[in-house]
């Protein structure tokens, strides 16, 4: 009798460890997926702002008053700017980026959708983005809250070094 009772503490303990190990492996992975989804799209968000012209990011950062001239080949930038951020809109509505990093993306994406380049451009661009309503609405709602304020009104958010970089504290925790 007291074999069986050994057996079966034996067969409980077994189960417990392997559903902390089945849980602390399912945590580890959703935190590793969203540190490769962080990486993945700050790499894709420098290629889009380097691929701006000369100009066009200065009245984002207020540095000159004068919007860029109207080009065919303007409008292609904030197109892809903004086909990133549909994707980041769209992992973080679905649940597969972490809270804490869309806190950290959101209010510099709305910054960026506030600035007078991006708001210019959005009228010839606005329609590619019916298709995702949501999306759009996000975008129209961002542009109605103003232009951005100058940078030594502007609040503070969190600390990084620009708007999709550095590595955010706690990757993948709770949604």
């Amino acid at each position: 009798m007291e074999l069986e009772v050994v057996v079966q503490i034996a067969t409980i303990v077994t189960l417990v460890l392997t559903a902390a190990a089945l849980l602390f492996g399912l945590w580890s992975f959703g935190k590793q997926m969203n540190c490769q989804v962080f990486l993945a799209y700050n790499e894709r968000y420098e290629k889009v702002i380097r691929a701006f012209p000369p100009g066009a990011l200065e009245s984002r950062l207020r540095l000159g008053e004068k919007l860029p001239v109207r080009s065919e080949e303007l409008p292609i930038c904030p197109l892809r700017y903004l086909n990133l951020c549909s994707e980041e809109f769209f992992l973080y509505r679905k649940g597969f980026l972490s809270k804490k990093i869309w806190a950290i993306w959101k209010p510099e994406i709305e910054r960026m959708l506030r600035s007078p380049v991006l708001r210019r451009e959005w009228e010839c661009i606005r329609n590619e983005f019916k298709a995702y309503p949501d999306f759009f609405a996000f975008v129209e709602n961002a542009q109605a809250t103003g232009p951005i304020p100058p940078p030594h009104l502007a609040p503070a958010t969190v600390s990084m070094s620009s708007e999709h970089g550095g590595t955010p504290d706690g990757l993948g925790d709770s949604r």
